[in-house]
């Protein structure tokens, strides 16, 4: 499957009008509610023959992240959380981002499947991180996380 296949499966399942440069696009996607909004970046990178699925999901809050931070490190740990994408800190922005690079190949498969998996795990994992709320008791309470589901 070719670049640009990928990004017409996208156009159609998110019924978005998407231009590519340098082998990249990027887009935003809000959640059914309109309350979530994610910016995607699709990349071709043809040196390692992958497309790479990037979404931003938001700043860390300013404190008591330990807890986010332990959440996030156990749901990439087997992707038991994050439908085989990774969380990450990006170093440049200091942004938390979901990515995952996949072969055109495997893409091939279900593209729409695989994408919109990793969109909506990005959803999920945005609104999780904007309602965070540090808690000072063990155990959850309103505002942890408790279990993700994704």
């Amino acid at each position: 499957m070719v670049f640009e296949d990928i990004v017409a499966v996208l156009e159609r399942a998110f019924k978005l009008e998407l231009s590519v440069v340098q082998d990249a696009t990027v887009f935003e996607v809000a959640s059914e509610d309109g309350s979530t909004k994610v910016q995607v970046l699709l990349q071709s990178v043809s040196e390692r023959k992958l497309v790479l699925l990037s979404a931003d999901l938001g700043e860390p809050p300013p404190e008591g992240c330990e807890k986010l931070f332990r959440t996030m490190l156990e749901a990439n740990n087997l992707f038991s959380g994050t439908a085989g994408a990774t969380l990450a800190l990006d170093q440049t922005s200091g942004r938390f981002r979901l990515q995952k690079y996949e072969s055109p190949d495997e893409l091939a498969n279900d593209a729409e499947g695989k994408l919109v998996s990793f969109i909506e795990t990005a959803l999920v994992w945005s609104r999780s991180i904007a309602d965070f709320r540090p808690s000072n008791e063990e155990g959850d309470s309103p505002g942890d996380f408790g279990a993700i589901q994704v």
